[in-house]
């Protein structure tokens, strides 16, 4: 595996204009109002390795998700994928030629498939598209090959995406993405809309694509079981800005922010282990108007004068990364 990381962002920052109509604002005296979404973001995702962003709803998980992969450009910040900045106006025709070794799983698999183009038609289009066949039976056969690959039948190819179940088109996805034999995939949320039995069929699949292609991940969920058993590392995130950074086996150890000890507090106690656990208060805050300091502290059980104050900056503490004055105050 190569010591230089694949995917490096750096202070990735979004902003969203979420103001009324100008004719609107001029009529109600009201000014602008901006929504910052993502907020001074950094992390590598080297290769062969699954980095998994876990946090409410709207902490600005699938907002980074989509200015990684180059849906969405950021208001600030850069996203270098092997060595090519994403956003860089000079390097558009090496950003063209990224495209390629990266790719998306979304969320819904129905709602990202064509439903008037067979599935045959669906898979051989990045192949293609970037020109990775030169004949017809070449990509007829690379289809098969993919198919069979996520364990499907290459007949299957013949058939529309409605003719298939929940897990079986979130297949079909996994093996489009596979087909411009792409390094990196982004995962948003690939299986919320399945069933839990369906969900470890595919979380196994991704796992053993990975062992044999060498894929990197970058997995976007709020399923803390779904990250414990997929991730690298684990980025926890909370209103827009990264709060804690570890391993698996040391996050669900030894949870060290106050929001992450609050969120496996609310995993279900299979052991019965009988130890004190502290459901979630409070809801996450207006992102229009956030809380100042430590966007935590109204909810937060350890909050003392410098939370409300002053942002954390996220720091290393031995093999993890924590934003919290707690922690460095020695109160944690």
């Amino acid at each position: 595996m190569s010591t230089a990381p694949l995917v490096e962002v750096k202070h990735l920052t979004r902003v969203f204009d979420v103001s009324k109509p100008w004719l609107n604002r001029l009529i109600e005296g009201e000014g602008r109002i901006h929504v910052q979404a993502v907020t001074d973001v950094s992390f590598t995702v080297g290769a062969g390795e699954t980095l998994a962003l876990v946090g409410e709803s709207g902490s600005g998980k699938s907002t980074v998700a989509r200015m990684v992969v180059g849906l969405l450009p950021p208001t600030s910040g850069t996203v270098v994928i092997a060595g090519v900045d994403m956003w860089a106006p000079a390097e558009a025709a090496e950003r063209q030629k990224l495209r390629r070794r990266l790719q998306m799983i979304f969320q819904d698999p129905y709602a990202s498939l064509n439903p008037r183009w067979r599935v045959d038609r669906i898979i051989a289009d990045p192949i293609r598209a970037f020109g990775l066949a030169a004949d017809r039976a070449e990509i007829e056969h690379r289809v098969g090959e993919l198919l069979a690959l996520v364990g499907l039948d290459p007949s299957d190819g013949r058939k529309y995406p409605h003719e298939f179940s929940g897990g079986q088109r979130q297949r079909i996805c996994i093996a489009r993405a596979l087909s411009s034999n792409p390094e990196f995939l982004v995962c948003d949320e690939p299986t919320s809309a399945l069933d839990v039995s369906v969900q470890a069929q595919i979380l196994n699949l991704m796992r053993d694509l990975q062992d044999r292609m060498g894929l990197a991940y970058l997995l976007i969920s709020h399923n803390l079981a779904v990250v414990r058993h997929m991730a690298t590392r684990i980025g926890v995130m909370y209103l827009g800005r990264l709060v804690e950074v570890a391993s698996p086996a040391a996050l669900f150890a030894e949870p060290r922010h106050p929001y992450t000890r609050m969120l496996i507090d609310a995993l279900p106690d299979l052991a019965m282990s009988g130890r004190p656990r502290k459901p979630i208060e409070g809801e996450i805050p207006n992102p229009i108007s956030p809380p100042g300091g430590c966007a935590f502290h109204p909810r937060c059980p350890l909050a003392f004068a410098p939370c409300s104050a002053q942002v954390p900056p996220l720091r290393e503490h031995g093999a993890r990364s924590v934003a919290c004055h707690a922690v460095e105050a020695g109160r944690i």
